[in-house]
């Protein structure tokens, strides 16, 4: 049986953690023991919150690996995106004028397309029956951008409680052109992943596990269970379209929506901002 951390385990490496995200310091291991259960991952998750004076602006919803649900109980994980990192993109910005994303050069670096879904309403834990649908609390949907960057060099390779531990590996929310007619839209568009100029992956836009609206009902529901209240305006990052592309900084890519929004960037050190 996995040995649960104790709450001085647990506080220790929320501030360990939280402290490398502060100082850009890169680790070369994950800096403790493994939380055995998402659950006890989301405890460690909600100590960095608590060291953060950042205010959250929406979620970031990821993937659990096949292989694994069964042994953790679900197919996703959340973390929080704080403000600091969320950047709402301008006109000429979501047409293709190129703007830089900061990560932490060293440290684990990936970008995804990912679809950013906001709240029309405040979202009480308890108060929504995702069973009977969500799409009525969807107030915009946009083309968007989830930098994945992490002090922790390898911090994929130590599984799902290691990631909700660090907030989910999140460090950047990029929202884009709003998708009009959402639901038609994205039925009927790919998107597409480039990395200095090479075509890294392209694929349905409405291709994520059992669609977009299930990372948003996800959302809701893994925050009502922590007693997480979501108000008017939050947003969801959808989780992975093309895939969890790792690079590097220097790396100038190109994430594109269809004919709706053409979003070409480069990554830059975060000490260097």
């Amino acid at each position: 049986m996995p040995t649960s951390l104790s709450k001085e385990q647990i506080s220790q490496l929320a501030t360990v953690l939280s402290d490398a995200r502060k100082d850009a310091t890169i680790l070369d291991t994950f800096p403790g023991p493994i939380p055995s259960t998402l659950e006890e991952a989301y405890v460690v998750q909600n100590g960095s919150i608590d060291a953060s004076n950042d205010k959250i602006v929406g979620w970031k919803v990821g993937m659990v690996p096949p292989e694994l649900r069964e042994q953790y109980g679900d197919e996703r994980i959340l973390g929080p995106v704080f403000e600091n990192v969320y950047v709402e993109l301008n006109d000429n910005q979501a047409k293709g004028e190129e703007f830089e994303l900061p990560v932490y050069a060293g440290g684990f670096i990936a970008i995804e397309a990912e679809l950013v879904i906001e709240t029309n309403q405040d979202i009480l834990p308890g108060t929504v029956n995702t069973a009977q649908g969500v799409e009525h609390l969807v107030k915009n949907v946009y083309a968007g951008i989830e930098i994945a960057s992490s002090p922790v060099v390898d911090l994929n390779s130590y599984g799902p409680t290691a990631i909700i531990a660090d907030i989910g590996n999140q460090y950047g929310m990029i929202k884009g052109s709003a998708i009009e007619n959402w639901q038609d839209k994205i039925a009927n568009m790919n998107t597409s992943v480039s990395i200095n100029d090479k075509l890294i992956n392209e694929a349905p836009t409405d291709g994520i596990l059992n669609g977009p609206m299930a990372a948003f009902a996800f959302m809701i529901e893994c925050c009502a269970k922590r007693g997480i209240t979501l108000p008017a305006g939050s947003f969801c990052s959808s989780g992975a379209i093309t895939g969890v592309h790792e690079t590097l900084v220097g790396a100038k890519s190109t994430v594109k929506f269809g004919d709706v929004c053409t979003m070409n960037f480069v990554l830059v050190d975060n000490k260097a901002k």
